[in-house]
């Protein structure tokens, strides 16, 4: 639990927002650097391997929106029963949660492994010819990645209740375990090293499924033996479902999940345009994405703390203190952004070089890599207080922000610019760059009016049997 006493001085605050947000921001980017080079890999492998993936995972990324209603949900109450000092309350909103995630994930394991190629077919409807490399390899790709959800939706879940106790370390030491054996197994199955068998994408799928079996077993283990400040007993009291638990969960978690679904939705929407203008923009397209998501998990990390913060200086009933810290964390956020942003538009063409030697698809990303480096300080802004707003159990008003900036925006601007008026992919991502202003604006105001300061914080108080 955090310290949320109400006289701290702005460096005290900072110092509790740093101990938090350090070991979110070092996971996250340690997230993306595997990705990373898991593209890197997967790149050597050809503009059409990269496709399949890129398109893949987009499928993949929405599913994971959806499943947000359980760990948003489970992070924000938990985090507030801390704050009220509950902690009965908040061991059984965590077994609520996994029973919850173990049912769903199984459901949509089977749901993918038997829709994968129709998925893959949707994504493609506005190509002139379907290419059916990418589609064969990707349809490899997203059954093993959609049966391996079974062990990542729980370890997602674990992941965001040791978050709402700001226990951020032990998700942090998964991660690195997960991430190793993701790389490595990956290394070793794309390429087939030593006595493994050479599997391209197949290889890269099954890679991502062995880390998630680790990071679950790993997860489960430290709970039940009660390492942290949560325990998870396997008794049937505590892993019987119960229906004011699962109602606070989804009444903040469901907008949370449609916001997801929309930002997800509106990028497969988006992939499908980029899909039009053939494989070498789509190659392109999944290069920037991959680029700059090293920065924008920076913006993740200190998302994950504001929602932490705000949650348990609310579940203390400390307003003053809770809008301080969502304040401090989006400042701090936003300089770290910048300073990381001026070297990275410097060697923009370096960066570039990591994933592609292809001079048509180096053509298409220099551009569009240099605009989102340049929004990136912007765009830590809103992600911060968007995962204040969570904190508090505001979802509904994030949940509209993202249908006005994604849909209404983004997505009105990409036909205009991407299509009609001709920049492609430029245009594609001239439209992100106004959606990011345009939501950033909408959150500052909902922040600055205070109304999401009395949300959630009864349903999280109320007593457990």
């Amino acid at each position: 639990m955090v310290d949320l006493a109400e006289n701290k001085t702005p460096r005290e605050i900072r110092r509790s927002i740093f101990n938090l947000a350090w070991p979110a921001v070092l996971r996250m980017f340690l997230q993306s650097i595997v990705g990373v080079i898991d593209v890197i890999m997967i790149g050597s492998l050809g503009a059409t391997a990269i496709a399949a993936v890129d398109m893949s995972n987009r499928l993949i990324m929405v599913i994971i929106g959806a499943m947000t209603a359980l760990t948003i949900g489970a992070t924000a109450l938990v985090a507030q029963s801390i704050g009220a000092k509950d902690k009965k309350k908040a061991n059984k909103i965590m077994a609520n949660s996994l029973v919850t995630g173990v049912f769903l994930a199984i459901i949509l394991a089977i749901l993918g492994v038997v829709f994968s190629s129709d998925f893959l077919k949707a994504m493609m409807v506005l190509m002139e010819e379907v290419d059916n490399n990418v589609l064969t390899q990707g349809s490899i790709y997203l059954k093993i990645v959609f049966a391996s959800m079974v062990f990542g939706l729980p370890m997602m879940i674990i992941n965001a209740v040791l978050q709402g106790i700001g226990d951020m370390k032990t998700p942090l030491y998964i991660m690195l375990i997960t991430n190793v054996c993701n790389t490595v197994f990956n290394y070793l199955l794309i390429f087939g090293i030593g006595v493994f068998p050479e599997l391209g994408v197949a290889g890269a799928a099954l890679g991502t499924a062995f880390s998630r079996v680790v990071g679950t077993i790993i997860g489960f283990s430290i709970l039940v033996k009660g390492k942290t400040d949560m325990k998870l007993s396997l008794d049937k009291a505590t892993l019987k479902l119960e229906r004011d638990i699962i109602k606070d969960i989804f009444g903040i978690g469901v907008p949370a999940a449609i916001e997801q679904l929309v930002r997800q939705s509106s990028q497969i929407v988006y992939t499908l345009l980029v899909a039009g203008l053939g494989t070498i923009t789509i190659a392109a397209n999944a290069i920037v994405m991959n680029a700059q998501m090293v920065p924008i998990m920076i913006g993740f990390g200190f998302s994950t703390a504001a929602t932490t913060l705000v949650g348990q200086s609310l579940g203390a009933d400390k307003k003053d203190l809770a809008k301080k810290y969502g304040r401090e964390t989006a400042y701090l956020s936003m300089l770290l952004m910048i300073v990381i942003s001026i070297p990275m538009f410097i060697w923009v063409d370096a960066i570039i070089g990591l994933f592609t030697s292809n001079p048509e698809v180096i053509t298409l990303v220099k551009p569009v890599l240099k605009i989102m480096i340049f929004i990136q300080p912007i765009f830590s802004i809103m992600m911060v207080l968007t995962g204040a707003l969570r904190g508090a159990g505001d979802t509904k008003w994030t949940m509209y922000i993202a249908v006005i900036g994604n849909w209404m925006t983004r997505l009105a601007l990409s036909l205009v610019l991407g299509y009609s008026l001709g920049y492609g992919l430029l245009g594609f991502w001239l439209a992100m760059g106004i959606d990011v202003l345009v939501r950033t604006g909408l959150i500052i105001w909902r922040y600055s009016s205070d109304r999401w300061q009395d949300l959630q914080r009864v349903k999280a108080n109320r007593k457990v049997a």
